[in-house]
This record gives C-alpha cells, sequence and structure tokens, in this order.
C-alpha cells in the first residue's frame, strides 16, 4: 500500500527511522477562501536552552472519506467527503543548528468542529505531534493521505505552495529512481524503477488502487 508514496518521498532519500516530532507553529496561518494548501513552519518544542530544530512542510484540509467505528457504542459512520474536518500536517524538512538540512517525511494532523466558525489553519505556539511515516505501522498511517494528495495535486495550477511541493515531490523521484538496488547495475537500476513524466494526479489516483502490504523497507530494496 502507498508503494508510489514510499518511492517517491522514501526509498533513496530518507533512511528508515522511527522518529516524533513535537513541534510549535512560528506563526498564525489565516484561512484563505478557496485554499485548502498553506505552508508551515515548526519549531521544535524543547527546553529553552537546547537547540531548537525547524521544520518546513504543508497544512492540508481534509475531510473524513472512510469509514469509523466509534468508541463504546460501536456504530459504524459512513464517510462524509464533503464534509471538512481536520487540516492535515506534513513535514518534509528538518534544519537543525549546525547540521545540514535532512530531508524528512513526518504526519500529523488537527481536528475541528465544523459547527463552530473558524478563521486560522493553525496559531502561533500552537503544538502539533508528529510521527515518522515510514516508521508507522500500516494501520497507523493517516487514512487521510491519498484524499491529501490529490487535493495538492488539484491545487498545484494555482497554489505556489501546492506547486512547489509537487516539484519536491519530483526531485525526490528522480533521486530514488538514480539508486540502484543491491546487486544491480545503476543502468539497470535505473531500468527497473524508471517512471515517464506522467500525470503525478494519475499517480495520486493509483495509490487508492493498490493494495498490497509492502512496507517502505521492503519497497526500498525492491525498489
Amino acid at each position: 500500500m502507498f508503494e508510489i508514496l514510499n518511492l517517491l518521498y522514501l526509498g533513496a532519500t530518507v533512511a528508515a527511522q522511527s522518529l516524533t516530532i513535537v513541534a510549535n507553529a512560528t506563526s498564525d496561518i489565516p484561512i484563505q477562501e478557496g485554499v485548502r494548501v498553506y505552508a508551515v513552519r515548526m519549531k521544535q518544542q524543547a527546553p529553552l536552552w537546547a537547540d531548537h530544530c525547524l521544520y518546513d512542510g504543508v497544512m492540508v484540509e481534509f475531510a473524513r472519506d472512510w469509514e469509523t467505528v466509534q468508541p463504546f457504542t460501536d456504530n459504524v459512520l459512513p464517510p462524509e467527503p464533503d464534509k471538512p474536518v481536520g487540516y492535515a500536517l506534513i513535514l518534509t524538512r528538518e534544519n537543525c543548528p549546525n547540521k545540514p538540512e535532512r530531508p524528512i517525511f513526518n504526519t500529523g494532523d488537527s481536528f475541528f468542529s465544523p459547527l463552530f466558525g473558524r478563521r486560522y489553519v493553525i496559531r502561533d505556539g500552537n503544538r502539533m505531534d508528529t510521527q515518522d511515516y515510514a516508521g508507522a505501522k500500516e494501520e497507523s498511517r493517516p487514512k487521510w493521505m491519498p484524499q491529501v494528495l490529490k487535493t495538492i495535486a488539484a491545487e498545484a495550477g494555482s497554489n505556489p505552495v501546492a506547486r512547489d511541493f509537487l516539484a519536491e515531490l519530483e526531485r525526490r523521484e528522480q533521486a530514488a529512481a538514480a539508486v540502484p538496488p543491491a546487486g544491480a547495475s545503476p543502468r539497470e537500476g535505473a531500468a527497473e524503477r524508471g517512471q515517464s513524466g506522467g500525470d503525478k494526479m494519475d499517480q495520486v489516483e493509483q495509490l487508492e488502487q493498490q493494495d498490497g502490504a509492502a512496507t517502505v523497507a521492503e519497497t526500498a530494496m525492491r525498489r
């Protein structure tokens, strides 16, 4: 599952790790009409005397397009794809003092009540907890990921934040394709992993059709 995502973001550019990041937003992000993808910067939550890392990424509005079971009652709630319920957070870059920039792929989310008006995606100082996507178990990975990637692709034509995110996806795809699997020549590895430069929306839609249970590490090895 999510084989394309594993390859593009994690396969050859981000080492498998168990990394939890707790960070705070560095500024208010007001909601803009018609915009669902926002750039965000987070600062590591740490003691005042410690060096603080900075994290860059995106926050994307999402709806619950999957079934969920209510605790205690076991009632099954059907998907509500037209009712936004929160913002997904994807952190892609880590910058720590005196260290080179490091590509990451950490995810988290914040939910809101649709019954109350909202003015901000996130407020300055608000805390977000994220986990490394590669290190998470399959059942723990966010269910909103295919939807969020489709949203980013849909806004890329008019939203520079979404466009830059897809450009980052392209760079990581190329980096992953440039590394041959163990025991293969560089030419053989490139041929095995080669992908056309087709529309990214088509690639994202394939995510929903894949039902394999390959782990990130297995995907990287196969590729």
